[in-house]
């Protein structure tokens, strides 16, 4: 009974150290000379780029590639960025429009 306990116990501790999707990686903004931290989080395998993307109202955010890894979409690489929320003040992904051809033109340069 005490080893069915025990590795019931193992296995659910297993299961959530494996469930942990997010990386303590950190974006950086330049400022001039500065480099600055920010708080963004990626999740893993996801690349940051040490491009900007400006939205309309002039705020820059880093690019963040991403590479498909299952289903249809698998290999294929889209570029995008992590705003927050007015309302509520979470992160959430905004993924670019046109992000594969950033995405490609990215990876071209840095090779």
């Amino acid at each position: 009974m005490k080893k069915t306990i025990l590795t019931i116990v193992l296995l659910a501790m297993a299961l959530c150290a494996t469930a942990q999707e997010k990386t303590a990686d950190k974006a950086y903004k330049r400022e001039g000379k500065v480099f600055v931290q920010s708080d963004t989080q990626v999740m893993k395998g996801d690349t940051i780029t040490t491009y900007f993307w400006r939205d309309a109202q002039g705020k820059e955010y880093p690019i963040i590639l991403h590479r498909y890894t299952k289903g249809e979409k698998a290999g294929r690489v889209t570029a995008y960025v992590v705003r927050v929320s007015k309302k509520s003040g979470k992160e959430y992904r905004y993924f670019l429009p046109d992000g594969e051809k950033i995405a490609t033109e990215i990876l071209n340069e840095t090779k």
